[in-house]
């Protein structure tokens, strides 16, 4: 398809150059409205000459070709990654927010898993905090239980 497309942009611009010479060798004389007619076809055809190899079922083909080739499989690991993905992403902005609330300036990371049963569960969290609110860890580790219910053994705290 890229070829296509640069082949049509060659030739259109070789056209175009083509044109306005022989429109400067025309300047104003009669023949120009014929130059004119002329360019213009030799623009068509620039344009739809190398449309003319393409086949819309060699395109189709490939495109249920290229469908074809990821599986079912793959689709729904792609989807639960990105489904983890979200919700870890949306429990770690709550956690900041909850944080910040109470003075703790941090940025949070959450891992999502699924269980046994295929339940999404907070697996892992990492918080990187600052330094001048390491003496408040034992309260930043009790809200991530409370808003999250992870455990300290499977919290990590970070200084930034």
């Amino acid at each position: 398809m890229m070829e296509l497309f640069r082949t049509i942009l060659l030739r259109v611009t070789l056209a175009g150059a083509a044109s306005s010479l022989a429109l400067s060798v025309a300047k104003d004389s009669a023949l120009k409205e014929i130059v004119r007619i002329a360019a213009g076809l030799l623009m068509a055809l620039a344009l739809l000459q190398p449309l003319s190899g393409l086949r819309l079922t060699d395109l189709a083909r490939r495109a249920d070709t290229a469908a074809g080739d990821v599986s079912i499989a793959e689709l729904e690991a792609q989807n639960r990654q990105t489904t983890l993905n979200a919700m870890g992403a949306a429990v770690a902005s709550a956690l900041e927010q909850r944080a910040s609330e109470i003075g703790i300036e941090c940025t949070v990371l959450v891992t999502m898993a699924t269980d046994e049963d295929g339940l999404l569960q907070t697996d892992h969290v990492t918080v990187f905090y600052r330094k001048k609110d390491a003496a408040r860890l034992a309260e930043l580790q009790e809200l991530i239980l409370k808003e999250s219910g992870v455990p300290a053994d499977r919290q990590e705290l970070i200084e930034k």
